[in-house]
């Protein structure tokens, strides 16, 4: 399936129907395809061509959607970039993909254009709203043409976008996925997670950068309303199921915790609510069962990644049992099995398939999977291996195809459902003037499941507070990569090869926890 095409049938078969709801504005179908076809349509009149890469720094709106939906019909390379990393982090994904063009929000300007002496390819600027001497406006892209045909040929196996993810040297690549490997996900999340209909409201946060411009695009398929909260407030979310007689709500464990406990949740007629999803990060067992006797089972949660995106595996409504058979409790803490169009293994160190209840690396084997890192020969060489992805995550099956998850082989911490990557927090810390050595782990957290911590040693005749640590690296790096706490030491423990032993460090934290990820 190509993209482009979704919202083109979307359009044809719903027209005037509402499509999307997001900070007080609306689009229909009819009006997201006729304003995505004139931005394609200005794209290409300024200079671009198919395979270019089109860069996009903006907090969620509706122009957004229209630009990703264009660049899809234009067969542009989507470049989605979060807009809470900081300056030398987005300068590096702009200028690593090559980027041509770069769509941004007027409130992010003094945090890009500045960026531009950096940035020589890219040729155009464009300002989602607001006005600007030094970029294009984007209600002039509307005033192209509003109907649309596509100077060359897209096939299903083009590339559709690179995903940016973090890495383990700290330096961002990009997950290079095709037309083909995006639509796959779209089939498996409406076969086996969302079951959307064109009747259901469906309510999502989070950013278009990461998983939301995946859950507009299957409600798109199904004909929904798509409704983007302008920030997760627990009361505004609330009131919001409320008014829109939402269907579906879609959440990460951070959110979902934070709306369990709001203050008078039981005044709410939260009863329009069939599904509610989570993901990005496991969900701590406790606060998972609060929530079901809370909203009752209507819960589903996936598992993926930005190389396998979003859908490795699933535990769907059926599978969140409360009041079963010890068996099916224990599946509560799972992800679940594979979807319909994924393999999955467990293997150890020399690719050895193991057997039900060992624990190795969870390998993947779909056409979700990412065709490589761009420009990354290898990173990818040791990421993919004879068609199956090494995730990173350890994790054991069980006898009838449930995956426990148990730690992670990389170096990561999943915290809000944003991933951070403890190299990139080390690197940082260690320009400190003060610091020796630096080592960083994730902790249990009730609010984000899991928070940064950083242990460190001093120079010797050296001081530093926590504080001054802390503030250190939020000059330097997004802010919710920042340690939220630091402890001292005067050694680290030492594996046999002379290497941090970060296990050691990790292990009195997680006493108590039946897995090493929260």
């Amino acid at each position: 399936m190509r993209l482009g095409y979704v919202i083109s049938r979307a359009a044809n078969f719903f027209k005037k129907r509402c499509a999307l709801v997001c900070d007080g504005k609306d689009r229909t179908y009819a009006e997201i395809d006729e304003n995505s076809n004139s931005v394609a349509n200005g794209l290409i009149n300024l200079g671009l061509e198919k395979g270019d890469r089109v860069a996009l720094v903006s907090h969620n709106c509706v122009e957004y959607l229209e630009t990703d939906i264009a660049l899809y019909k234009s067969g542009l390379i989507r470049v989605a970039v979060n807009p809470m990393l900081s300056p030398p982090e987005i300068a590096h994904i702009i200028k690593d993909s090559g980027a041509k063009t770069v769509f941004l929000s007027s409130s992010l300007a003094d945090l890009v254009l500045p960026l531009k002496g950096q940035l020589d390819q890219v040729k155009n600027y464009v300002f989602f709203s607001g006005s600007n001497p030094d970029v294009i406006e984007y209600s002039s892209l509307l005033d192209n043409s509003k109907n649309f045909t596509c100077p060359w040929v897209i096939e299903e196996n083009d590339i559709a976008m690179l995903f940016y993810t973090g890495g383990t040297t700290g330096v961002p690549k990009g997950a290079i996925h095709t037309h083909e490997s995006i639509s796959t996900v779209l089939n498996n999340l409406q076969a086996e997670f969302w079951h959307m209909k064109q009747s259901d409201v469906f309510l999502s946060g989070g950013s278009l950068a990461h998983a939301n411009g995946f859950r507009a695009m299957v409600s798109f398929l199904q004909g929904a309303k798509f409704i983007i909260p302008a920030h997760f407030e627990p009361k505004a979310i609330l009131e919001t199921i409320q008014r829109e007689k939402v269907t579906i709500l879609s959440t990460v464990p951070t959110t979902l915790i934070r709306l369990c406990n709001c203050e008078g949740i039981h005044q709410y007629d939260l009863k329009s609510l069939r599904l509610i999803t989570y993901g990005a990060a496991p969900m701590p067992m406790d606060r998972l069962k609060n929530a079901i006797r809370l909203f009752g089972n209507c819960f589903s949660q996936s598992y993926g990644q930005a190389e396998a995106l979003m859908s490795i595996s699933v535990l769907n409504i059926d599978d969140h049992v409360i009041g079963g058979s010890e068996n099916e409790f224990d599946r509560l803490a799972s992800a679940g099995r594979p979807y319909m169009n994924n393999e999955v293994k467990i293997v150890d160190e020399k690719e050895n398939e193991l057997a039900c209840g060992e624990v190795g690396e969870v390998t993947v084997r779909s056409k979700i999977v990412m065709k490589g890192y761009w420009q990354n020969p290898e990173a990818t060489a040791e990421a993919l291996k004879d068609g199956w992805i090494h995730t990173g995550d350890l994790g054991r099956m069980d006898e009838d195809g449930f995956l426990f998850l148990v730690d992670r082989k990389k170096d990561m911490i999943i915290s809000g459902g944003y991933n951070i990557y403890a190299r990139e927090v080390e690197d940082v810390i260690h320009e400190h003037p003060a610091v020796l050595e630096a080592a960083v782990i994730g902790v249990p957290d009730e609010n984000w499941g899991e928070a940064v911590k950083a242990i460190v040693v001093l120079r010797p005749g050296k001081t530093a507070t926590e504080e001054e640590i802390i503030a250190f690296t939020k000059k330097r790096m997004a802010s919710f990569k920042k340690p939220k706490s630091i402890e001292f030491m005067k050694s680290f423990p030492l594996t046999a090869a002379g290497k941090i032993a970060k296990k050691d460090l990790r292990a009195p934290f997680w006493i108590g926890h039946k897995r090493s990820i929260h």
